[in-house]
């Protein structure tokens, strides 16, 4: 082999091992998206059904205040069972009332007309389709 073949020779072999002992290459990946945040459906326009014996107030700075605390709005609702007020009162029928205004907690609602203010705990989803009654055959 000649010198030229042996320096050649070298040079290559020098070049796989360095090739094969260098680290990988770094890849840069762009990270995850992140996830997306699905905004909250708004009821605002919709008909929902009000429970019987749901808390309601008129006074919206009022419902404001009792839907930040629990406790204030479980002492507030056995007041209103006991003596109803002009501006806070318990249902006493099951109604279906369209919601005006949302807020954290609690709802504007039109009832019978009048605007009023509850909490969404009292609010159920109105049914889409009419409930149909099953026939009932008499024998006698």
């Amino acid at each position: 082999m000649t010198t030229k073949n042996r320096v050649v020779l070298s040079l290559i072999t020098l070049g796989l091992l360095q090739a094969c002992s260098s680290p990988p290459p770094i890849v840069h990946q762009a990270p995850p998206p992140p996830p997306l945040i699905e905004e909250p459906v708004s009821l605002i326009g919709t008909t929902m059904v009000l429970v019987e014996s749901a808390h309601v107030c008129k006074d919206e700075a009022e419902t404001k205040r009792l839907a930040a605390s629990a406790q204030l709005r479980s002492m507030a609702r056995y007041l209103a069972e006991i003596l109803p007020t002009y501006n806070c009162s318990i249902t006493e029928l099951t109604s279906q009332v369209e919601i005006l205004d949302e807020a954290q907690g609690y709802r504007k609602v039109n009832l019978d007309q009048v605007e009023v203010f509850t909490f969404d705990n009292y609010l159920l989803p109105a049914a889409t389709e009419p409930v149909q009654e099953s026939s009932v055959l008499s024998c006698c």
